[in-house]
């Protein structure tokens, strides 16, 4: 990878939404088992209320994937309507920055979402069964995987890499793939933070609060979920080393990011969970609150 791919900028400037355009080209590079879903089921939303055209995958309900339905590096033909130029693009593939190019105009917000490495392995494990899937018998299938990584070769330990597009990445290149995604992404959100990423996504977007409602979607419950030993962690850590890189550097830029901000942000976050504490109510309880929002602000809450 070239040096001066890392140093480009997208000319990202942190806008004040009282002036400043809704942005409504969007490419969300959906992980899997980071609340993805939950992201996705927001900003369809956001295109559903306001008519916007969405990217269909062409050959499987969820991935933009070749004919054999493996993620391969996007391409417009993976698209149901290769011709066509949508607004946003909202599921699960392999980043290629050429290909969306042809797709998308200069000005889309690009944006993904990561989590704490050994938290979103663990969802993965049990969303895909792989203890059922290897036949693993033991009571704790995830230490008894990580003890024999090697007998399962078709599980990658670095997904969060492949779906940027780097296969196998060497230690000694992390910091430049690093900051060639940080010159590629406006904005890298962190499950472990996610109001604060969802509200520093509305003020990159020009949105409102309203638009970045949510409630939780596929959140899984498994009985190793909320499992922690530091032996285990560390297995996972030395099985998968650029997971753990990339959450490191991409949980400081979401922290600095939010630092320049300013002051407004922390009154945006309080009355962004106040207006969610509302919403997670009964109706008729939302009902008699005032002062807080607006039901009719709540038409673009179609969670899927």
């Amino acid at each position: 990878m070239p040096t001066a791919l890392a140093n480009q900028d997208k000319g990202k400037v942190a806008p004040s939404t009282d002036n400043c355009a809704e942005k409504q080209h969007i490419v969300f590079l959906k992980m899997h088992k980071c609340a993805s879903s939950t992201v996705k089921g927001i900003l369809k939303s956001y295109a559903k209320l306001h008519r916007l055209a969405i990217a269909s995958p062409k050959y499987f309900r969820y991935d933009f994937c070749n004919k054999r339905c493996i993620l391969a590096p996007f391409q417009k033909e993976f698209m149901e309507f290769p011709n066509s130029h949508p607004n946003m693009l909202l599921d699960h593939m392999v980043y290629n920055e050429r290909a969306l190019k042809e797709v998308f105009p200069h000005d889309t917000f690009y944006v993904t979402i990561i989590r704490e490495p050994f938290a979103a392995f663990k969802s993965y494990f049990a969303f895909f069964q792989l203890d059922k899937l290897h036949k693993i018998k033991s009571r704790n299938p995830v230490k008894y995987f990580l003890e024999h990584h090697d007998n399962y070769k078709t599980v990658s330990n670095d997904a969060f890499a492949k779906q940027f597009g780097f296969h196998n990445p060497q230690k000694k290149d992390f910091s430049n793939i690093f900051r060639y995604i940080d010159s590629k992404f406006h904005l890298v959100m962190i499950t472990e933070y996610f109001d604060e990423s969802l509200v520093l996504m509305k003020r990159h977007l020009c949105w409102k609060l309203e638009d970045v409602l949510y409630t939780a979607i596929n959140a899984g419950r498994y009985s190793y979920k909320y499992f922690q030993d530091e032996s285990v962690n560390r297995m996972h850590r030395n099985w998968s080393p650029f997971s753990y890189a990339l959450y490191d550097y991409f949980n400081k830029t979401l922290w600095r990011k939010i630092q320049e901000e300013g002051e407004s942000f922390s009154q945006d976050l309080h009355r962004f969970r106040s207006m969610l504490k509302v919403v997670r109510k009964p109706i008729s309880t939302v009902e008699t609150k005032e002062n807080v929002c607006n039901l009719s602000n709540f038409v673009n809450l179609n969670f899927y």
